[in-house]
């Protein structure tokens, strides 16, 4: 490797780094108005009242206008893509209204262990933005999957063995699945339609270790959706531990 692919390897990985960064900094700010919202619509006095209630109107609102929001910048994102336009503005759109409009729904139904779920949860979207700009990507589809399954779980301790958040998350993983098929199935390219081709995941992928990944997620939160809410409480834990596990193992594919 010459000086001038040296020079231009470590802009695109300052450039990584940066985009992270940003993640990590939305995250910081999320984190700060959920801490709002736990103040003054879970843990409002009575001479707040007002407070909460415009805070409940909010989040009706946030529910409602972040997946329409997030769904239109997902279409537009992908008609881009696919036209070979830039799509990176829409994708980072859609993605933030996705994740406030996720936040509105579970402070709305499951109101202060939800509250509790979020300040774990936002931290663990930032870590899954530098997954994605900082390791394999084949490593985020595993951890997306493994990390759809926790969440899944947690609605299962909390919401019931079949609520609607528990079949999204297992359509989620799902999707996960079907995607890493199709992208085996293409080399690990993705195909614009001017024929000009984006490659996702390396030649050398480990596609069977991420439908492993999806694999688990999907028995451990079927398990959970049969036996029940205790079941699922000790299956977090496992499928934490699974985690940890993907972890050191494309920390150590690294070296």
């Amino acid at each position: 490797m010459d000086k001038n692919q040296r020079e231009a390897r470590r802009r695109q990985e300052d450039q990584a780094l940066n985009r992270g960064l940003m993640w990590v900094g939305g995250a910081i700010v999320l984190e700060f108005l959920l801490l709002l919202v736990n103040r003054y619509y879970i843990t409002f006095k009575i001479s707040e009242v007002g407070t909460a209630e415009l805070i409940w109107n909010g989040l009706k609102l946030l529910r409602i206008a972040g997946v329409v929001l997030g769904v239109a910048a997902l279409v537009w994102a992908g008609f881009r893509f696919r036209k070979g336009g830039k799509n990176g503005l829409c994708v980072v759109l859609a993605l933030v209204c996705g994740a406030l409009a996720t936040c509105a729904h579970i402070i709305l139904v499951f109101q202060k262990p939800g509250v509790q779920m979020l300040f774990l949860m936002v931290p663990a979207w930032a870590g899954l933005a530098l997954v994605y700009y900082l390791y394999q990507r084949e490593f985020f589809l595993g951890a997306a999957a493994s990390g759809m399954s926790v969440l899944g779980l947690w609605f299962v301790r909390y919401g019931g063995r079949v609520g609607l958040e528990t079949v999204l998350t297992l359509v989620g993983i799902l999707l996960v699945a079907a995607a890493t098929l199709w992208l085996k199935k293409n080399n690990g390219v993705i195909h614009r339609t001017n024929g000009e081709e984006v490659r996702f995941l390396s030649k050398k992928a480990s596609y069977p270790m991420i439908l492993v990944s999806c694999l688990v997620g999907l028995v451990a939160l079927l398990a959970a959706m049969i036996l029940g809410a205790n079941i699922a409480y000790y299956l977090m834990f496992a499928m934490v531990a699974w985690l940890f596990a993907l972890l050191v193992y494309y920390t150590v594919k690294l070296m």
